[in-house]
């Protein structure tokens, strides 16, 4: 029979194995902790190890050796009208007569967290592209602006701050920020700015809430020798939520559908995280729709002009009438008032601003420019039926996916 001892020695026993199994379960947790604590120490240096050496292959990449400067804008480009004259690049474009242009273009940049991964991607197509950049980013990231030059791409002006109401303040206000993004520019391009181009935060059309000084700032870069462009495709990344690569894919599909070159709006800015991610589905889609990619200093501006001298030199040929050539300079004047009226045509779809350039990207050019083109297409009327001298164009630079 149990005694009263015996009782205590057993509950005494019983709590020295509580104890003893509460310490095992401690020491496990402790050891598990401590071994999950060692495998992700050993992860990140393995990262980080991975990290220095894709850091070291771009850096050898990128080397002065084998780096491609930036070049100078093709003989077909130089015979584009001077800004004095026209300076819409988007109509300038229209008018040229070349084929299946595409031209991707990035605004809101330098970024340190997107722009690397573009150019990664650029690089890979071995596609040229144009950056239309912010003056105080490339003084935050002048690295990545001078790598964005020294991979073969064009910069271009899209004002210094990107402030709406400083920029849009009046004429004065918006050329001094223009010509402070263009220093900006030229502190990492060795001082050169081959080819003077902005496109304006929120696109130049003749709505919202800063239209009316916008067309008056038209004007302002005219006479500063400026070109000027909006854009007649996007990819939608700022355009209503956010998409993802797919999305913005299927975007770019209807939005770029009926055009026969394209300026592709896209943004590099550090939300755009699936523009990088789509970009290269979109090179590829647009390569196999024929398209070959261009820097917007890469027009080929001699077609045009080739074909009205052989519509011109064919109808001489064929007819020797007074009557019948007047008819047939008719013929050319029409053609080439058609190519200007379906320009216009083409460049108007809607489109408004917001503060990060998500302005609707399916526009081109405004209203108000259609009948400037229409006139200066009339003026221009006896140029285009009289036969030149055809230059030989230069390398269009296609580009070829790998």
């Amino acid at each position: 029979m149990s005694t009263a001892s015996d009782f205590e020695r057993n509950r005494r026993a019983r709590r020295r194995r509580a104890r003893l199994r509460k310490k095992r379960i401690r020491a496990a947790i402790i050891l598990i902790a401590f071994i999950a604590v060692i495998i992700i120490v050993c992860v990140a240096v393995s990262n980080c190890k991975n990290n220095g050496e894709q850091i070291d292959a771009a850096e050898a990449t990128l080397s002065p050796e084998e780096l491609v400067p930036t070049p100078i804008p093709a003989e077909s480009t130089l015979a584009i009208p001077d800004p004095s004259e026209e300076n819409n690049l988007l109509q300038i474009i229209a008018d040229a007569g070349q084929t299946k242009y595409c031209y991707l273009t990035f605004d809101d940049g330098p970024t340190e967290e997107i722009a690397p991964q573009i150019l990664d991607v650029l690089r890979r197509y071995n596609v040229k592209a144009t950056f239309f950049e912010v003056g105080s980013l490339i003084e935050s990231n002048p690295d990545i602006a001078r790598r964005v030059y020294e991979e073969g791409h064009l910069i271009a002006n899209h004002s210094y701050g990107h402030n709406y109401e400083k920029l849009y303040a009046s004429t004065d206000s918006f050329i001094t920020d223009i010509l402070q993004c263009e220093s900006a520019i030229a502190s990492v391009t060795d001082g050169e700015v081959p080819f003077r181009l902005i496109r304006f935060p929120g696109g130049s059309y003749e709505e919202g809430d800063y239209a009316s000084i916008k067309q008056d700032c038209i004007q302002t870069l005219r006479d500063n020798n400026y070109y000027y462009i909006n854009w007649n495709c996007a990819n939608g990344d700022a355009q209503g939520k956010t998409k993802d690569a797919e999305d913005l894919l299927e975007f770019l599909k209807e939005s770029s559908a009926g055009y026969n070159n394209l300026i592709v709006l896209m943004h590099d800015a550090s939300s755009k995280q699936s523009t990088v991610d789509a970009l290269g589905s979109i090179i590829e889609y647009l390569s196999g729709e024929g398209y070959t990619f261009h820097r917007l200093d890469d027009i080929d501006y001699q077609g045009s002009k080739s074909s009205a001298q052989t519509a011109s030199a064919s109808g001489s040929e064929s007819e020797e009438s007074s009557t019948t050539s007047s008819s047939s300079g008719e013929s050319v004047t029409s053609s080439s008032t058609g190519t200007s009226a379906s320009s216009s045509s083409g460049s108007t779809s809607s489109s408004s601003s917001t503060d990060e350039d998500s302005s609707s990207d399916e526009e081109s050019t405004g209203d108000s420019s259609n009948e400037e083109d229409e006139d200066a297409a009339e003026t221009e009327e006896p140029e285009e039926a009289t036969p030149r001298p055809t230059a030989v164009p230069a390398s269009t630079g296609a580009i070829v996916i790998q």
